[in-house]
């Protein structure tokens, strides 16, 4: 497939064309090359902008320089010398993180972890990718191109030339994780199992008096049954309802982690959540009075409340 070129260096359509180049750089070595891991760490991060340009190019911008929102806007330079400069790939990571449900923590952390790699490569004497074997990164490759693609309306074959092979490692991250997070369950009944009936029974008073409304979602753990805790990030819109005396703010969260303290079990990654039944998003919800959110209060009454220490009216809720 062949790169177009456009004016806009900005534009998601020209961060893609660079992507095509990059991948096709990609596709001339085997897997077993250091040079295939490398051009992929190059293609991953302009996949990335152009699926944060897709949404607007201004999430590209540079905040510590207006001049560059400007520049991202269309404008042209109003300084002499100017040179726009775009936000780091971690922080172009972290952004698509928030906006993307389907980008997880998981896909970004093993985006970042890739750049960091080519960081090495390029500016350290570390052979960062010789001997670097594909099952360590290759299927989160195809795993995060698949889903900033289609933030755009693409697939994976507008950008490789066998899909289907990309598609079928994909799907080996999801088998990996259900293999793994299944021994993991059946590894803490046994030690449940292992308890004695007043363990057990303490372990569990431990872990409902643990598992607060405010700490996380609170759910029935997979291997003892006990109260324990789903924690997510934040994705996707914020909506807010104000009534008469109080302001309800709710936002979707997407699961990223369990934990259980009765019988120690801990799952990290939306994958392995997922192939436990684990996976659902959930709500996170907080209030605050009208007066509290709009900040009505004196300065003086704020003042006399810090004097006093007061706790919050209400605290934030994760399990409606």
């Amino acid at each position: 497939m062949t790169a177009s070129p456009t004016q806009d260096a900005w534009s998601s359509e020209a961060l893609l064309s660079k992507a095509i180049l990059y991948v096709e750089e990609m596709e001339r070595y085997t897997a077993e090359d250091w040079q295939f891991g490398f051009w992929a760490s190059l293609s991953l991060e302009f996949i990335a902008r152009a699926s944060l340009s897709h949404i607007s190019p201004t999430l590209l911008a540079n905040r510590k320089d207006w001049r560059n929102i400007h520049h991202a806007l269309g404008h042209p330079p109003t300084l002499l010398g100017f040179t726009p400069t775009s936000v780091t790939t971690a922080e172009v990571m972290s952004i698509l993180k928030e906006i993307l449900p389907e980008f997880t923590s998981e896909l970004a952390g093993s985006c970042i972890k890739h750049s960091n790699r080519r960081n090495a490569e390029l500016h350290t004497g570390e052979e960062a990718f010789a001997g670097l074997g594909t099952s360590s990164w290759l299927p989160q490759y195809y795993a995060s191109s698949k889903v900033l693609l289609e933030s755009m309306g693409k697939t994976l074959g507008d950008l490789f030339d066998n899909p289907k092979a990309a598609e079928e490692l994909i799907a080996s991250l999801q088998d990996r994780a259900a293999k793994a997070v299944q021994q993991d369950i059946e590894a803490h009944k046994q030690i449940w199992k292992g308890k004695s009936p007043e363990e057990r029974a303490a372990s569990l008073a431990q872990a409902t008096s643990w598992a607060g409304r405010h700490a996380g979602h609170r759910t029935s753990c997979p291997a003892c049954n006990s109260p324990s805790l789903l924690r997510g990030s934040s994705h996707g819109a914020v909506t807010t309802e104000v009534g008469d005396d109080l302001v309800v703010q709710k936002q979707t969260m997407v699961p990223s982690s369990f934990e259980c303290i009765a019988c120690t079990l801990r799952i990290s990654g939306l994958s392995k959540l997922s192939a436990c039944g684990l996976g659902d998003a959930f709500t996170a919800t907080s209030r605050w009075s009208v007066a509290d959110f709009f900040g009505l209060h004196t300065d003086e009454e704020l003042e006399e409340a810090r004097a006093e220490g007061a706790e919050p009216q209400w605290e934030d809720d994760q399990n409606e």
